[in-house]
């Protein structure tokens, strides 16, 4: 009976997070296509919860509600809201990305059709696919939010992913998290199924054609009160870590140390150090997976890692290296191999269209001449996919680097990765843990900020037809 209620918990927050995360986010990509000048300002501040890491926005707000929290009603919000506040930015990204062709929507408009029928009857049909892909990514990742409902939940809230940490860890009893993964297999397979009842595909990343967008004043409204409240939130990470433990400065200063007490195994600049090693390795194998799967039709199917819990891999993954040899067991490497799983999906997403779209003239006329496949990569095709091949990097990358479900089974001691040892300060006492937490998640929030302008920068020249998803 608990189970079923973990089922029903699951599901819960994850169909709620993304109709509502669809709710907001279309009107917002209709304002956001309106814009001109201040686009790539407003997508920045829109995209930067989406690349954070989930508990590190968990964390950010649960000082906002206080005691609060301790109502299941209260918590239950606070989990869909903040989901809400971290993917309605992508979803608005899609939408303003998927319109219609200006040829198009001005065709209707000389055949005398008014901007409403125009968005439901002609722009709505064709966005379908894109928005419920879109959708389907929000709600995977949803229902595998172990960071967030641990920060937010605190007990009042369970979920299928918090049950199977517990079971695993506390209890040690694995059948039992076993079935609990099964049972979070089937929330999988039902959002798959109801995507694809829907219509939905990976579609076109990148696109030539220029879109047009009708007037939205809801939309605006939005735009601001989200805005707002992303504001709201990040500002609070880096007033705390000016006003918290010595200031900023020294704050700053002290992640080269261990903490109140050494209650840290590793400084945080160790820490940073083991996840830029992870990243290297997590990002070669996913962008050279997706390149690989890019010219295969898998259609949907590659998107199922990420419905697998970053906690369930990791889980599995430390039974199996129970099995390895004992130089391979421990070795940090596991984690890398396991964030590729569920990060190559994110870069199949930008770079499948993008070589889909890539004239195949130009590579049959190469191999004519005498070209072999390995000089037609290096000379044809990665010269022309640059920029989404760059995207597609800086995505893994972020995602990577704020990893924390697979990493708190499989990286401990001195092995530990920067989210993890900022979760450790965030939840011990004392001004100067605080103070080093908010240092480095001010620090992360200027990483994922620069990465979104860069990629926010290809509009001058690339005009983005499609999103793609995080944690």
């Amino acid at each position: 009976m608990a189970s079923l209620e973990l089922l029903a918990t699951t599901a819960l927050i994850a169909v709620l997070s993304a109709v509502v995360s669809l709710a907001v986010g279309y009107p917002l990509g209709q304002w956001l296509a309106t814009l001109r000048r201040l686009r790539r300002v407003v997508t920045g501040v829109l995209l930067v919860p989406f690349l954070l890491p989930a508990f590190l926005v968990g964390l950010s707000v649960r000082p906002l509600l206080g005691d609060a929290l301790a109502h299941e009603g209260v918590a239950l919000a606070a989990i869909i809201g903040s989901h809400v506040v971290m993917n309605a930015g992508f979803l608005a990204i899609v939408t303003a990305a998927s319109l219609v062709p200006r040829d198009q929507y001005e065709a209707a408009l000389l055949d005398g059709a008014n901007p409403r029928e125009i968005r439901w009857s002609v722009q709505w049909p064709q966005q379908v696919p894109a928005l419920s892909a879109a959708a389907l990514l929000v709600a995977l990742y949803s229902a595998t939010s172990y960071g967030l409902v641990i920060t937010l939940g605190q007990g009042s809230v369970e979920t299928l992913e918090t049950a199977i940490a517990q079971a695993a860890l506390q209890s040690l009893d694995l059948p039992l998290a076993a079935t609990l993964a099964g049972l979070q297999t089937l929330v999988t397979l039902g959002l798959f199924l109801a995507a694809r009842r829907a219509g939905a595909a990976p579609t076109v990343l990148f696109g030539e054609g220029e879109t047009r967008a009708g007037s939205s004043r809801w939309g605006g409204v939005l735009g601001f009160a989200v805005i707002a409240v992303v504001v709201w939130i990040v500002g609070g990470v880096f007033v705390r870590a000016v006003l918290t433990g010595g200031g900023l400065v020294e704050n700053v200063a002290n992640l080269a140390g261990r903490g109140t007490r050494d209650i840290l195994n590793l400084s945080v600049g160790e820490a940073l150090g083991n996840s830029l090693r992870t990243l290297l390795v997590a990002a070669t194998i996913s962008l050279v997976m997706a390149w690989w799967l890019s010219r295969r039709r898998v259609g949907l199917l590659v998107l199922l890692p990420i419905g697998i819990s970053p906690v369930v891999m990791g889980l599995a993954a430390l039974v199996a290296s129970g099995y390895l040899p004992s130089g391979m067991a421990g070795s940090w490497l596991v984690l890398p191999l396991v964030q590729a799983v569920f990060v190559t999906p994110l870069a199949f997403q930008v770079l499948a269209p993008a070589r889909r779209a890539l004239s195949p003239d130009i590579v049959d006329a190469a191999a004519l001449d005498g070209a072999r496949p390995r000089q037609i990569l290096w000379h044809i095709e990665l010269p022309s996919l640059a920029k989404p091949v760059g995207v597609a990097a800086a995505l893994v990358s972020v995602a990577s680097l704020g990893e924390f479900g697979a990493a708190s089974f499989l990286a401990y001691g001195s092995q530990q990765t920067l989210p993890l040892v900022m979760f450790r300060l965030m939840s011990r006492p004392g001004g100067e843990n605080l103070g080093m937490a908010m240092a480095a998640a001010s620090l992360f929030i200027l990483v994922a900020f620069a990465v979104v302008w860069a990629v926010s920068s290809l509009r001058e020249d690339t005009h983005v037809q499609d999103g793609v998803a995080r944690g």
